[in-house]
């Protein structure tokens, strides 16, 4: 496998600032959703937006550590603007490394609609398994637990998976990223 270039470093750094400031922002609106999700277990269902920088920009640069660092930049962007803190970087690894393992178990490659919502869900199931402990939801009830589990999975499929599928080839479709590899693959 290639090695990631500087230029695609340097989108991910700059793109990664624009998404940790949506994330920051975004929290505004979680805040104002989540109470009247939560009772029922269907917060997570609005989460998984959280999720979709390693999606999108393996999906993009499509070279090891891209997925990971696409998590992790805006996670530590997210650390000092937002009330998680530095907790935010622990939940960028724990969003990030299982979709670049993904990725590289796939090569990078044939990175289809159906493979990057499975990434979205593996980045839902380990940051659930972390908020699982973080946030002490082995007090609660198995039943509440899995409503919010499918949630998340579910979240970080379409919000996570298809919504950075669906930006990246709209942002390819414009010819913007010519020269990322993302135009070197048909899927």
């Amino acid at each position: 496998m290639k090695r990631m270039k500087i230029n695609e470093i340097i989108l991910i750094c700059v793109l990664s600032i624009a998404l940790g400031v949506f994330w920051w922002g975004f929290t505004f609106i979680y805040d104002i959703l989540e109470p009247f999700l939560q009772p029922f277990g269907f917060k997570y269902l609005i989460s998984g937006f959280w999720l979709m920088g390693a999606m999108f920009f393996g999906y993009i640069i499509r070279k090891p550590g891209s997925a990971l660092l696409g998590e992790l930049i805006p996670a530590f962007i997210q650390a000092f603007i937002a009330r998680w803190g530095l907790t935010s970087i622990l939940w960028g690894v724990v969003q990030g490394l299982p979709v670049e393992l993904f990725f590289l178990a796939l090569s990078y490659r044939s990175l289809t609609a159906g493979r990057m919502a499975v990434a979205g869900a593996l980045a839902a199931f380990f940051s659930f398994f972390f908020d699982y402990f973080y946030y002490k939801y082995y007090l609660l009830n198995w039943q509440f637990n899995l409503i919010q589990l499918l949630g998340f999975l579910i979240s970080g499929a379409i919000l996570g998976g298809f919504v950075a599928k669906y930006i990246a080839d709209q942002l390819k479709n414009t010819g913007v990223l010519n020269q990322f590899e993302i135009t070197r693959h048909i899927i």
